[in-house]
């Protein structure tokens, strides 16, 4: 199962029992049915546009980034658990994004928690195929979560 390990404050519209509960709603991808950790930073709309411009070479803000990990050779992932990777979110980005589309910020925040935690798992949409697959079971854990209230 996956564990959000949070390392920055924990956004108002997010509640600790959103994070607790998101896994379970994830378990249908592939690539995060083992225990992994992702670890999770809210920040800025300054800090994430010098990670996509350092990373990406795209100098402008966004909503999410993902960036995996190595995989470590010898680990056991059925009795240990092992880093899966890091996501950064840009509250002030999901803020106006859920203001544009007219839905509630928590809500776009964990669309963007599992948008990453798919993309960490292997998901794209480069394609309109893997657009496709990446989007239905993105919605579908938002969905599931959304329900949860």
């Amino acid at each position: 199962m996956i564990t959000f390990e949070v390392l920055t404050p924990l956004p108002k519209p997010l509640k600790k029992t959103d994070l607790v509960q998101l896994p379970a709603c994830l378990k249908r991808a592939r690539g995060l049915k083992q225990d992994r950790v992702i670890s999770v930073r809210f920040v800025s709309s300054a800090d994430i546009r010098q990670l996509n411009k350092t990373y990406r070479g795209l100098d402008r803000p966004t909503d999410v980034l993902s960036f995996g990990a190595e995989p470590v050779p010898g680990l056991r992932s059925s009795n240990k658990q092992a880093w899966l990777g890091d996501l950064a979110i840009c509250v002030s980005y999901a803020a106006t994004e859920a203001k544009r589309r007219s839905i509630d910020v928590r809500e776009e925040l964990i669309r963007l928690l599992v948008h990453g935690a798919l993309h960490l798992a292997g998901y794209d949409h480069a394609t309109p195929e893997e657009e496709q697959n990446m989007f239905v079971l993105q919605e579908q854990c938002v969905s599931c979560m959304m329900n949860r209230v």
